[in-house]
């Protein structure tokens, strides 16, 4: 830029585009799916802009000084107008009819996975909430949440690093990435209930509370030292049964395709994959859920492990420490009463009338719809591209995902989705945290 009036300009030209931008959104919003998230990305990057405008219109001195504070001035905007863009090309991914079909089923099971726990919180804790993870879709082999702190990689370029590390904590909600192949296979959106709980972790149990679960298993030291480094992905794989039942473990082993050494791999933030999924098939057995669909699996993994002494070793540990997280409460309450969890709900036989559902048209509910309903229509899912795979000559995976991507919208819990509680408040103290440390980053000269 050449000087104030080119700075000034561009400050204005954002501030139009963003509130355009957001007026359109909340247009096409019709049912107030995404209120809270639109609301809080809206609000993070408009007072933003507004504490930044305060220094920007007291420029004074020479030419030469007002236009090095210029310089100065374009870059902030540069800066604000990215994490805009973040929000942004995420929402707007909407608008693309390709893309929109796929997100309107992933939106719906990522409100059922995060929302679930805190329909049972006591109002004391369920402040905590906050909008939901928003989903979007990229080119990538498995799905992953940004959680807040988490430096999105479209965030890194030509900007500061230590500021970003500062900045990103004041993300308002987590985004969560859906690889583009699930509009070919959305069966495969079941991972969300393993990346929502990465969400839940943060915001209800945490790290520090995940470390004295371990310790006080007295583990011997290395143990300690790998399931403490291992905690936070076996709290999301729990999670993920919780939301899925058994079909999470299936999905997670279809996902890895090891076998042999494979199994026991070792790795630095997951158990090798032998006992993660032993350790869930556990999890399964400990909530009361059948894994008769399993055992085929279970039994390739449990003979790798008992050939293993290291791997039954910790095998065991495992097993102690998703009993511990099974055992602890949160505001008094179980993990698995938090999660509605209830075992028959999700066997074979229970999710039959949900695979003869999906085959159905219109693809209308009688009752109103219920916040577990995109879950099982999910798992059922699960279950008919499972028994596809043993009658591979009549298998149509394209009627199985077209069935769900349609019945998914229409399993939706009625109404809009505020926050709760309300986050303009907080979304303005976090702008004004952001812009200052924005300021400190790109000093006035």
């Amino acid at each position: 830029m050449a000087g104030a009036w080119e700075t000034e300009a561009e400050w204005q030209r954002l501030k139009r585009e963003l509130d355009t931008w957001r007026t359109r959104r909340v247009h096409v919003d019709v049912l107030g799916q995404h209120r809270s998230q639109l609301g809080a990305a809206y609000t993070l990057v408009d007072r933003a802009l507004a504490e930044l405008r305060v220094p920007l219109a007291a420029m004074a001195g020479s030419a030469a000084q007002v236009a090095a504070q210029c310089r100065v001035h374009d870059r902030r905007l540069m800066w604000v107008r990215r994490l805009w863009d973040f929000f942004r090309e995420r929402f707007d991914q909407r608008d693309d009819p390709a893309l929109a079909v796929v997100l309107r089923g992933a939106d719906e099971v990522v409100w059922s996975c995060h929302r679930e726990p805190f329909a049972s919180l006591p109002p004391e804790m369920s402040g905590s909430e906050g909008p939901p993870p928003l989903p979007f879709i990229e080119p990538s082999l498995t799905p992953e949440v940004f959680p807040h702190g988490l430096v999105p990689a479209t965030l890194r370029r030509d900007v500061d690093a230590p500021f970003l590390r500062r900045a990103l904590q004041q993300l308002p909600f987590a985004v969560v990435r859906v690889p583009a192949s699930c509009r070919t296979a959305p069966w495969w959106l079941v991972h969300l209930g393993h990346e929502v709980g990465h969400v839940l972790d943060a915001l209800l149990l945490g790290y520090p509370a995940r470390v004295a679960l371990v310790q006080a298993l007295d583990l011997d030291p290395q143990a300690t030292d790998e399931w403490t480094r291992w905690s936070g992905e076996t709290f999301a794989d729990l999670y993920a049964v919780l939301m899925h039942g058994p079909w999470a473990v299936w999905a997670l082993a279809a996902a890895e395709r090891v076998d042999g050494d494979g199994l026991g791999e070792r790795r630095d933030t997951y158990p090798p994959p032998a006992v993660r999924l032993l350790v869930m098939a556990h999890a399964c057995e400990s909530l009361g859920a059948t894994t008769r669909d399993l055992q085929p699996d279970t039994a390739v993994w449990q003979a790798r492990v008992d050939g293993d002494p290291a791997l039954a070793a910790q095998l065991r540990d495992g097993c102690r420490v998703v009993d511990a997280l099974l055992a602890h409460r949160i505001g008094r309450t179980p993990l698995e009463r938090l999660a509605a969890w209830d075992p028959a709900q999700w066997g074979r036989q229970a999710l039959l009338p949900w695979t003869a559902t999906l085959a159905s048209r219109p693809a209308t509910f009688t009752a109103r719809g219920r916040r577990v309903w995109p879950r099982l229509l999910l798992a059922a899912s699960v279950l008919r591209r499972k028994e596809g795979e043993a009658t591979a000559a009549r298998f149509d995976g394209t009627a199985i995902g077209d069935d769900l991507l349609t019945w998914l919208p229409a399993a939706r819990e009625p109404g809009a989705r505020p926050s709760h509680p309300d986050l303009t408040a907080t979304m303005c103290t976090q702008a004004a945290a952001l812009a200052r440390d924005l300021m400190a980053a790109e000093p006035l000269p």
